[in-house]
Parts: structure tokens; sequence; C-alpha cells
């Protein structure tokens, strides 16, 4: 290629790249700049700024009750993901045996399930068969818990597989036992790349909406519930603003995710893990086999 085609091809990359990035930051600046307007209806560029809309959602009660509702089932959820995801990517990642890649797929299975399906499932199956868990904290924390294992498994997993092995098995050689082993050798280099995974799962768990709103009463609801609610009620800045607020903090978080996953020995695997597994599930780079 000529030296004139290649800076057409990169001018073309660039512009395609702008393109994108507006496409999908265009409407949360939007959001943003309704949150302060003085108008209580969209429709243009606002006549004033004010930030009433700010204290009017944080005043509003069922937005603090929805708050704390979502912290604790997202903090719960994301607390039983990291456990039980990275007991399943550890024998993904280390083991053969048989039903390996049925394993591997169980966590594909959420993901290609609609939320609303799943929701409306789950809502059928606490119904008939378990009434005492349908609102509790727990009983959405579980249901969180089918859409966060991919995320863990995946992340963790990306994790393993760029670790030797070899330190481990050199471990229990000298008389530490598997569990030991693991603790005192594994744990600690993966320990970023388990924050990354609580991140991602923890933003994911606080802003479910699709299958939340199966398995809870219209008066105990989580925030984005709240907010969904509101939107169905009376339209105004409130909701923009409180977006607003979400948007803010999930920036936070994803940054703090992001400098944790560049932390681990192989950060690229991380967040690549980490994206694939928001449309295809865990990735078949976890799979780093123990050498003999």
């Amino acid at each position: 290629m000529t030296p004139a085609g290649r800076r057409a091809a990169t001018a073309v990359r660039v512009l395609f790249l702008a393109l994108v990035a507006v496409f999908v930051l265009l409407p949360l600046a939007v959001v943003v700049v309704s949150s302060f307007s003085v108008d209580e209806t969209g429709g243009g560029w606002p006549s004033g700024f004010t930030l009433q809309w700010f204290h009017r959602a944080l005043d509003h009660e069922p937005f603090r009750v929805g708050l704390l509702y979502s912290l604790e089932v997202a903090a719960l959820a994301t607390v039983i993901s990291l456990v039980f995801g990275t007991m399943a990517a550890y024998a993904i990642a280390r083991h053969r045996f048989p039903g390996r890649e049925l394993l591997r797929s169980v966590f594909v299975m959420p993901l290609s399930l609609p939320r609303v399906v799943a929701g409306f499932c789950l809502f059928v199956l606490y119904a008939s068969l378990f009434p005492a868990a349908y609102g509790t904290v727990g009983g959405i924390a579980f249901a969180h818990c089918l859409l966060l294992m991919p995320f863990v498994v995946a992340v963790v997993g990306a994790a393993l597989a760029g670790l030797d092995p070899a330190l481990e098995e050199a471990a229990r050689d000298l008389g530490s036992s598997a569990g030991r082993a693991f603790r005192q050798v594994t744990l600690p280099q993966i320990r970023w790349a388990l924050l990354a995974a609580g991140i991602f799962a923890f933003i994911t768990s606080f802003d479910e909406v699709d299958t939340s709103v199966f398995l809870m009463p219209a008066d105990t609801t989580t925030l984005p519930v709240a907010m969904f609610l509101r939107l169905e009620q009376q339209q105004d800045p409130t909701v923009t603003a409180m977006s607003s607020i979400l948007i803010a903090g999930s920036l936070l978080l994803a940054a703090a995710a992001a400098a944790a996953a560049r932390r681990t020995g192989g950060a690229p695997g991380v967040v690549s893990a980490a994206a694939g597994a928001q449309t295809t599930g865990p990735a078949r780079s976890a799979e780093g086999e123990p050498t003999p």
C-alpha cells in the first residue's frame, strides 16, 4: 500500500471510531445535560441550569430505599459469584474431568437466555416452590448470580491461564496442602483479577432491571426498578438526575476495574474476557492446563 493509501485508511479508521464514540456517548450526554435543566420536559437545549433535580432525586423516598436495597443485593450476589465462580474457573483451568466442557457450557447458557425470560422463569420457580424467597435480598441475589457467574469465570479463568501451574505444584511438593497452596501461591497472583471481576459483577447486579422486576413486590424494589416505575408515573428530570449519579458511579467503578485489570499479569486477556462474557460467555483462553 502506498503512503497515501495508508493515510487514507488511517483517516477512515479514525472517522469510524469517532462516529462509534459519538453514537455510544451522545445518549449519555443528553441524559447528563437534561439532569441540570430547569425545564421539566425535554425537547431542546435547556433554557437554564439548576441542581434542584438532584436534591429531589436524593430526597425521593423510593430512590433512597431502592439504593440501599440494590447495594445489599449487589454486594451479596457479588460475593457469592466470586466464591463459586473462582472455584469453577479453577476447576476448568487446572483439571481435566468428565463433563468439563458441559460445565463450561453451563456458564454460557444464562447469557444466551433473554433476561426477561430468565426473570419470568425464576418468578414461576419462586412462586411454586420457594415462595419465601420472593422479594427477599437472598432470592434476588441468587437470580443475579446466574448472570454474574459468566463474568467471574471468564475474568478469573483468563488470569489463571496466564499463571504457571508449576509454582503451585512446587508448593505441594514442599508439603503444602492443595488448599494452602491455592491460598498462598495462586490467590495472591489473581487478586487483581478478582477485584476486576468483582467490580464488573457488582455493576451488572446493581443495574439489573429485566430480571429483578419479576422478583419483587411493588413496595420493595431496587433502585433501577424504582426509577423505571417513576418514569411510568411522572416524566421529569428527577430520573435523569439519578441516572447521572449512577453514570458517574459506574464510570468510577469501571476505571477502578480497568486499573485492576492492568495490574494483572494478563491484563489484555482479563479485559477481553470480561467484554466477551457480555456476549458469548467464558473465553476459551481460560484453559491453562497443568504441566505434567
